[in-house]
């Protein structure tokens, strides 16, 4: 005969770490949109980094990456070189994490972070890494590709984009050459005759834009100049344009697809978010990526950033460096241009560094530099005073 023995076990609360499933609603699953748009405020509320928010009747606790000596270093280096504005952002290629997020205001004295998330900065000749990164995937255009072009470089002209018979005037360039130089031209004529809008604005998206390009914080999306003829098209591919505007944090994430062999990686301010009464992790950044560039591509980008720096626009800043660190792998991009928010002549540098046999430990640095009449110092100096620091403290 089977007997039925009925057992009630009452379980004190201890036994479930305090929690009450009738009343403690710390195992709900968290929206974490909901959640990130509440971060987001409360991060750029101050200048500060907050340490925790509160959501929902509960306080949770933001962790960082950020590498406090670094951004020391920085800081020193803003009030040493005191432009109007100055926005510096520096990326761990390998985690996507961000170890410094910092721009100081001259007038005001006046550390802080908008300028660094706002997508209100035109992006200038940075976009040509966008261009380039399109016409090589499409195999339309190589690095030993050349290319013709009359008149001054810089400029970009409707007359100098039209074909027209070489003369004693015309000068020959390669495109690798084109992109190290800054070549607005060549660029131009590259884009009419080998791209479109739409293959422009599709290489875009896969970079970044009209996307936010951050985990967790929700910040302004880049945007894309657009217009509907040829010339609309040379100003969208060289940068040559107020209208494609991106963040210093964007000018990092796409110097790291170009470091990181074509993958892109979403720069992460915060690492990891947890119940501050249960130390529940209720959300945590793990490295994801995709890739968006061939590896082919992204070696052929490489190549030529490389060249920006030993030959290029970049090349007064970097020649001697290069020379006494021939054991690290370095690459760049210029920019200029006049205008965006706050209003000033913007000096951009991407650009990506590190130890050629650990690439592993390699960083992506964007510093702009807006300057409204006196200037104190270039982005590409800046740039290599923060690469010298980072690894610097790693050699001694």
């Amino acid at each position: 005969m089977n007997k039925w023995v009925c057992l009630t076990i009452f379980f004190s609360t201890n036994v479930f770490g305090g929690y009450n499933f009738a009343k403690d609603f710390s195992l709900k699953k968290v929206n974490l949109d909901r959640m990130a748009a509440r971060i987001t405020h409360e991060v750029f509320a101050s200048d500060q980094w907050p340490d925790e928010v509160e959501y929902e009747g509960r306080t949770y606790l933001l962790k960082y990456r950020f590498d406090k000596d670094l951004t020391d270093r920085i800081k020193l280096l803003m009030r040493r070189y005191p432009s109007d504005y100055t926005s510096v952002v520096v990326i761990d290629n390998k985690t996507g994490s961000i170890l410094s997020a910092i721009d100081y205001d001259k007038k005001l004295r006046k550390y802080g972070k908008n300028i660094t998330f706002s997508s209100t900065h035109p992006a200038a000749s940075i976009f040509k890494v966008v261009t380039a990164a399109n016409l090589l995937e499409e195999g339309k255009v190589d690095i030993d590709t050349p290319f013709v072009y009359n008149g001054r470089s810089s400029t970009l002209y409707k007359s100098q984009l039209k074909p027209r018979r070489p003369n004693k005037w015309t000068r020959h360039i390669d495109f690798g050459k084109a992109f190290a130089l800054s070549n607005n031209v060549v660029f131009g004529k590259a884009a009419i005759n080998n791209s479109s809008y739409e293959g422009l604005n599709r290489m875009a998206y896969k970079f970044g834009f009209n996307e936010n390009v951050t985990s967790i914080l929700q910040i302004g999306n880049s945007k894309l100049f657009q217009d509907d003829d040829e010339y609309g098209l040379a100003e969208l591919a060289t940068g040559f344009n107020r209208q494609t505007m991106i963040s210093p944090v964007h000018g990092a994430t796409i110097a790291s697809v170009i470091a990181n062999g074509g993958q892109m990686r979403s720069a992460s301010v915060v690492t990891e978010i947890k119940d501050a009464v249960t130390g529940r992790v209720v959300w945590q950044n793990s490295p994801k990526s995709e890739q968006v560039l061939s590896v082919q591509t992204a070696e052929k980008l490489q190549e030529m950033m490389g060249l920006t720096v030993s030959r290029g626009t970049a090349r007064g800043a970097f020649r001697r460096w290069l020379r006494r660190n021939s054991d690290f792998t370095l690459g760049g991009k210029t920019g200029s241009i006049t205008g965006g928010l706050p209003y000033g002549k913007r000096d951009w540098f991407v650009s990506y560094a590190s130890p050629t046999e650990k690439l592993e430990d390699g960083i992506s640095i964007c510093v702009m530099i807006v300057n409204v009449e006196k200037w104190y110092i270039k982005s590409t100096v800046f740039t290599r005073e923060i690469i010298d620091y980072y690894y610097g403290r790693k050699r001694s």
